[in-house]
């Protein structure tokens, strides 16, 4: 058992080539929150939890098994002749959708969400008399049910219809990684549609994962968004402020650490980070409440009000949704492609693979009557 005690919610193999001398032992890293650089920290302490994924290890075990296919394609990628073939691309799109699931930032989030959701039912059934039997949620409550959600979306191939490319990096900066490392962003409905909340079905969207100092994985929606390969699939990073751009995401991401390679950049990263605090979200997570407040002939209103308030209503509207952030600056190297499209399904606008889909829905309205 104590095999599984010490569980990563960021794998020791994502950290390796960021490692020093790239042996996976020790790393530098910048802590946001004490505002201070540490040189050549150890790895194995980085990013784990005491049975995060429970004492069993069944999890931990299934994890160790995809990061260990993880590993290996990050090693073959060091020779640059290596091309993805349709296994290693199927591999790239599912590790970094686990990835953006299973961090212990992303489990306090969703213990948030459930938590405000279980408080908010609890008091509607008691303001109607009736009992509340339900349990109150947990962390390993809310990690299954993350695990589950990352399933559904693998087991439906939410991904499968997303380009994937392998950056290269060829400027004098690195690429650098964090505590929550997998980024899920959308230039298109941030910058073009000014609309925040979105989900893994939406047109326009973008996950990247940085894979090393010198490479990083970019998923993309391939009809609204364009690449220079210098071949298929590869794309040379030759701008620095493009490699700042996929930086600024860890920095707005991070919830207290920055890996890097090279100690002499950890004073250059400390400046950069602070620059782009102010992008940082205060709130991932929203959650509205409404009641019903007038019909017409084609439409019933609600109005939005307070929690403790609303849970009096026999009519209820509830919504959760995650508000993405909008970072400092985009890479130039991500190009709007000519006709840049999705489809409008409801309020969403999603891409032309997800149209077909009625249980993916990423945020759903509900109404409760007595």
């Amino acid at each position: 058992m104590a095999d599984y005690k010490n569980q990563h919610f960021v794998p020791r193999a994502h950290f390796r080539p960021f490692s020093v001398g790239g042996d996976g032992l020790a790393i530098n890293l910048y802590l946001s929150r004490r505002d201070r650089a540490v040189m050549s920290a150890p790895v194995k302490g980085q990013c784990a939890r005491d049975y995060l994924y429970g004492q069993d290890g069944r999890l931990e075990k299934l994890l160790g098994k995809l990061e260990g296919r993880y590993a290996e394609l990050v090693r073959k990628l060091a020779d640059e002749k290596y091309d993805l073939d349709d296994t290693d691309r199927w591999l790239l799109r599912y590790f970094i959708l686990l990835q953006s699931y299973r961090t212990a930032e992303q489990i306090e989030h969703a213990l948030v969400q459930m938590t405000a959701m279980e408080s908010f039912f609890r008091q509607a059934e008691e303001a109607h008399g009736n009992e509340w039997i339900k349990e109150a949620p947990t962390r390993g409550s809310a990690m299954t049910q993350l695990m589950l959600a990352f399933n559904d979306q693998m087991q439906g191939g939410m991904l499968d219809d997303l380009k994937v490319a392998i950056l290269r990096n060829r400027t004098d900066h690195d690429f650098i990684t964090s505590d929550d490392p997998a980024v899920t962003t959308n230039r298109w409905l941030l910058q073009r549609k000014q609309i925040k909340t979105f989900g893994s079905n939406a047109a326009g969207l973008l996950l990247f994962l940085p894979l090393g100092p010198r490479t990083l994985a970019l998923l993309y929606d391939p009809a609204v968004y364009s690449l220079s390969a210098s071949r298929p699939g590869l794309v040379d990073v030759v701008r620095e402020t493009d490699v700042l751009a996929f930086n600024e995401h860890q920095y707005m991401r991070a919830v207290s650490s920055i890996y890097v390679n090279d100690q002499h950049d950890l004073e250059r990263i400390a400046c950069e980070f602070k620059a782009a605090a102010p992008y940082r979200p205060e709130l991932w997570d929203r959650f509205t409440v409404a009641k019903r407040d007038g019909d017409s002939a084609t439409h019933t209103r609600y109005s939005v009000g307070e929690p403790e308030e609303i849970a009096k209503e026999d009519a209820i509207l509830f919504h959760l949704a995650r508000e993405w952030p909008q970072p400092p600056r985009w890479p130039a190297m991500i190009r709007y492609r000519e006709g840049a499209h999705g489809f409008t399904k409801g309020r969403l606008i999603v891409r032309r693979a997800r149209m077909n889909e009625t249980d993916l829905v990423d945020d759903i309205y509900y109404r409760r009557t007595a």
